[in-house]
Order: C-alpha cells, then structure tokens, then sequence
C-alpha cells in the first residue's frame, strides 16, 4: 500500500523564500480503530534539522483539523513538546484521511531582507493518512491555497490549487527522503511532476505572492505570501 502523505489584481512569483518551515506527520498502524500521531514540525527537512525547545512556541498560532472519509471536519487538539507539537485521532472507518494545518492569524512582518517587503504571511499544510487496505486519494481539496499528490508510475504528479482552481506558473520543490531538491514551475494546467526515488517521506512545498496591498490587525503590508507545505509517504 502507498501513503501519499483570490484574489483579483494578483500576480504569481515564482520565489520559494525563507529555507525554515513547518510540516506535518503522521504515525499510526494503518488500522481502522487504532490511534494515529499527528505531529507538527518546525525547521529544514532537506537539512534535516528539526527545531527545538523555545522555537517552537510560536507555533501555537498553526489551527490543526482532520477531515474524516466523508467530510465531516473535526479540531485536533495540539500540545508542545521539545521537538514538536503533537496531537491524536482514531479513524472509525476505512478510507482516506486529510490532516490540515493552517494560520491566518500571524502578524505583519517586514521580510525586506528576503526581498518579500512588508508582508502578510499566510501559511496552508497538509497531510494525508490511509485507515484500511485502500487505494490512496488525495484528490479532494479544502483549502484556499493547496497541493495535490498523486503517484502515478515512477512519477509524482503535483497539482496545485488556488481558489479551486489550478494554478500555472507556479513554482514547486520537493525534497525527497534523500534530500534531494528539485524546483519546476506548474504547467498551464497547474501540474508538474517529479521523479520518484523511492520510499519514504517527500515534502512539497509551493509558494504564492499576492501583490494587492491591505491591512491586517492595523498594519498596511505590501503583499500577502501564501504558502502550502504537504508531506506523503511512499511505503
């Protein structure tokens, strides 16, 4: 079994910025009724370097959920530890589960240094967790800025979302469990593939900058940077 874990005026850039950033596991049996982990990283995967202690107390702001294999949509509840922010859910039934990780909430911040200006960050995860001895699918999405896996062959074919619709131009890394890091743009299609290199754990990461200046919690910025970091697992 594999596991493969809006605006108007806008314009896409291709900047994958800032090497820090956080992703999601998952740990369990695979089995109908038994308990899986979530947990909630913070650091460089293709590095592999996990962030610890104080660093991660800011990670508090990241709202975790689970969607069940029918939709419904349920809060996990996370807890700091050393080394990550960990949470739990027991699938009650066969199928495919999206955990998703997200904050809407981070104040204004001035990136001039990563030549993102006075930003809004806005940061989207994901991952996906396969209860039963079913086929993987990821193909339902439910966030506004997303990305989609699938294993096709010896390839992984990505898709990436904005507002429910694929988004060209895009640009995509991914960092394989040997750590090594590819980055293409999407095609008009908003897809983009990659080779497979064996199992184990890819991170995908895609990044968005949308150029309509706001306010946000009385703060002007110059932009709002979304970005969408989904883990699978190849077994």
């Amino acid at each position: 079994m594999k596991k493969i874990g809006m605006l108007v005026m806008a314009v896409m850039l291709p900047i994958l910025s800032m090497a820090h950033g956080y992703w999601l596991e998952t740990k369990g049996s695979g089995k109908v009724g038994e308990p899986v982990k979530v947990l909630l990283f913070f650091g460089e995967y293709g590095a592999n370097l996990r962030e610890k202690g104080t660093k991660l107390d800011k990670m508090a702001d990241i709202k975790v959920a689970l969607i069940d294999v029918v939709g419904n949509k349920t809060d996990i509840q996370m807890t700091q530890t050393d080394t990550h922010w960990e949470g739990t859910f027991t699938p009650k039934t066969a199928g495919n589960y999206q955990i998703l990780g997200i904050n809407d909430t981070r104040e204004v911040q001035d990136w001039t240094k990563h030549k993102l200006g006075i930003t809004r960050p806005v940061q989207f995860l994901r991952t996906n967790y396969v209860a039963g001895n079913i086929p993987n699918n990821q193909s339902k999405t439910y966030q506004f800025f997303d990305i989609v896996a699938e294993l096709q062959k010896d390839v992984l074919k990505i898709t990436i979302i904005k507002d429910k619709q694929p988004s060209e131009k895009t640009s995509v890394t991914i960092i394989n469990p040997q750590t090594w890091e590819k980055t293409n743009l999407t095609n008009t299609d908003g897809t983009v593939t990659f080779p497979l290199a064996g199992k184990g754990l890819y991170l995908i990461e895609a990044e968005w900058i949308d150029t309509t200046k706001g306010n946000f919690k009385g703060k002007d910025y110059e932009s709002i940077r979304y970005k969408s970091e989904t883990t699978f697992v190849v077994n």
